[in-house]
Order: C-alpha cells, then structure tokens, then sequence
C-alpha cells in the first residue's frame, strides 16, 4: 500500500511540473518576436493556429466607396487562401474593422487590433487623413502598417516611417503624371480646385512644388469643404483667371459636384481630375457632367485593355474575374490596394517573416520587382511605396464609360 502512494505521488508531481513547464509548445504561445502577438501554437505542435492580421476600411461614410472594394478584397483573398490550406498549411485569420471614414474611428481600431487582437500586422486605412492618424499609432507601437491611402506624407519622411508602407501610386506620382499630360498637350496655365482635407492639401503642396519643372503656372488656387454641395464660386474665380484647365484633387462626392457646376455654368475648359475618383462611383454621381474628364489611374480600371504580354496582366485578370464572380461588380482601383496589401503580408509570411519585425523588415528587404495588381513593387530603406510614375496611364470618361486614353 506504502509504494502505491508513492508511485501516486510521483505522477502527481510529474504532472504538475509539466503545467508549470508549459509543456513542449505550449498553450497560447505567441509567434517568433516576443509580445508581438499574432498568432498562437497549440499544444504539442509547432505550427501556430492562425496567423492574425488586422484590417482597417471604409465600409461605411463618405469614403465607403473606395473601401468598399478594398473591404471585399480582403474578404475574398481570405477565403480563396484559406480554402487552398492557408500559408503553408496555417489558416490566415483577418479581423476586419470598419473606421467609418472617421479617424478617430481609425485609431480606436487600430489601437484594439494592437492591443487587445495582438494581430501581426494592420492593413489600411481607406483614406489620407484617417491613415496618417494610424502611422503614428504603427510607429510608437512597432507594429507593419501598409495603407491604401494616397498622399505621399504616409511614408515620408522616410526616419518617420519605419513601420508604415503603403500601396497606391503616392499624390507626387499622380501629379507628375497630370503634368506630363499637360505639357504633352501643350497646357500651361493651371487653376486648382481642391479638397480642404489632407488629401486635397497634400495635392496641392506637391503640384506647387513640381509646377516650375514642367513650365506650368497656377492661375489660381481655391478649395472647398468635403461636404459642401456647390462649388460654383469657386469655379469662376478658376475661369476667369485665364486656366486652359481646372485640375480637381479630392475623392468623391465632392469632385462629382464640381463636375456637375461647371456643366451648368457652361465651363469649357478642360477638367482634370486626381486618381482618387478612378471609380465607378464618380461617374455614377456625376452623370453626364463627367463626359470628357481625365484622370491618372492605375491599369485595374480598364482590366480588359491590357495587353497580353504587360507584366501585371495575369494577376489583374485573374484577381478581376474573381471579384466580379463574386459581388457582380468590378473592383476598381481601390480594389487593387486592398489586394496588394493583404498579398505582400502573406508574401512575407510564406517566407518565414512571422512576427511583426520581421514582416516589416522583408517588405523592406525583400519586396523586389514584385507584381501586383496596383504596379510593379520595389520597397527599400529610403521607399516604402515602391512604385514609380510609370505604373499610372491616364483615363478619360467617354459615353459614361472609363476608357484607356492613348
């Protein structure tokens, strides 16, 4: 009976040393790097459960329409990736949060998919200034942000912006590129009509900086609130300034109604919008008064128009007949951010790259001539947009239609 208990003892305390060990993988244990968090392992087995990613939208406000795409390519890639057995055997988990078109909205995401997800990296947001509210949240927390915002100010200055990489053509690209078109057609006298917000502004800056290099002159410089409903006073200061075009720098509605003004006051002069209307939604707002506009854009708002042997063709074709398989709508430009955000991580995670260091120091490293449906991308320690001038073509609105403009 003596050595009954005793062996009982034994086991016992065996068994309690193993808990207090945490036992081979352990429980709840966290990716490679610390409290970076992310992902967990189960017991016994050395692959984590998930890897864990964060993404922030527009699913709802006056930016839902550019991160309404980007909200669906998210989900649609999870679900593609999860049903081919995930990132080398792991699940992909995304916890998706929808900031409203609100920064504050933005940040109190950001901090609980930090915080309280422990997510490895965030994706987004939507729009510039919900974005820029973010990087300072990515930066003092070390955690990869890559946003589909626009202006050039996410990732610059470059000491500034260690954590925080971004995916659309910045505004200075944009803007370069509506210069080449304008001195190409041998315009150079330039009124601008740009939203107050940091979007608007930032375009602004960039086109003030850039107008001597390609000979242009501002004739005048006026701008207008994101949610005003008229900007016809605006508009015939530009006029009456002697502009051969009006360049408009804002998202929609906004850029729609300046559309719609210059239609009823009988304005000529051509209209040259920004990349942020290369949707859907601004023609539908606009309606006719969007005939003849012209915009930089990225090759995903004419996916039939690519030439077969251009580099990104397979990836935007394949990624477009997904989309629109899948919502019966197209996925636009907007679309193509969302893809490139969520693929660069999952590239990043397919070669090992599992905690939030490391993600963040192969996207710098490693990304090289990497093909997305958005540009070509080539990151690095004085880059973290990766992409050039090239990656845009220039668009115009013909019989309500975005067509590739030769």
């Amino acid at each position: 009976m003596k050595k009954l208990w005793t062996t009982l003892f034994i086991l016992l305390l065996a068994v309690s040393l193993a808990a207090c060990s945490g036992g081979g993988g352990g429980g709840g244990q966290q990716a490679s790097g610390g409290g970076d968090g992310g992902s967990s392992t189960p017991l016994g087995g050395d692959k984590p459960k998930s890897y864990k990613i964060g993404a922030i939208y527009s699913n709802t406000g006056p930016g839902s329409p550019l991160g309404i795409p980007e909200w669906n390519t998210t989900e649609l890639l999870v679900k593609q990736i999860n049903e081919s057995g995930g990132i080398n055997g792991v699940p992909l988990e995304v916890i998706l949060a929808d900031d409203e078109s609100k920064a504050e909205k933005a940040t109190a995401e950001m901090n609980r998919l930090i915080h309280d997800e422990k997510v490895l990296a965030v994706l987004g947001t939507t729009t510039t200034g919900p974005s820029l509210a973010m990087k300072g949240l990515a930066q003092e927390n070390e955690v990869p942000l890559i946003s589909a915002g626009a202006s050039i100010d996410i990732v610059t200055p470059i000491e500034e912006s260690y954590w925080v990489f971004k995916t659309p053509q910045n505004d200075a690209m944009a803007v370069e590129r509506v210069f080449m078109y304008l001195k190409e057609n041998g315009l150079t006298k330039i009124g601008i009509l740009a939203d107050s917000n940091a979007y608007g502004q930032s375009g602004v800056n960039i086109m003030q900086q850039m107008k001597d290099a390609y000979g242009i002159t501002i004739t005048a410089n006026e701008s207008y609130n994101t949610e005003d409903a008229d900007m016809k006073t605006q508009l015939t200061k530009i006029n009456s300034s002697g502009a051969q075009a009006v360049i408009v720098w804002g998202t929609n509605p906004g850029p729609a109604i300046a559309a719609k003004n210059m239609k009823e006051l009988g304005l000529t002069i051509p209209y040259i919008g920004s990349h942020g209307i290369a949707n859907q939604s601004f023609l539908d707002l606009a309606g006719d008064a969007a005939e003849g506009v012209v915009i930089p854009t990225g090759k995903m708002l004419f996916p039939t128009q690519i030439p077969q042997d251009d580099p990104q063709y397979e990836v935007i074709k394949k990624f477009y007949d997904d989309y629109v398989a899948a919502y019966g709508s197209e996925p636009t430009n907007f679309g193509s951010y969302g893809y490139d955000n969520l693929m660069l991580v999952v590239e990043a995670l397919k070669n090992g790259a599992t905690d939030r260091k490391s993600i963040r120091d192969y996207l710098e490293n490693n990304i090289k001539n990497w093909v997305g449906a958005t540009g070509i991308f080539n990151f690095s320690e004085h880059d973290h947009n990766g992409l050039t001038a090239d990656s845009l073509v220039m668009a115009e609105v013909k019989d309500g239609k975005w067509v590739y403009k030769k």
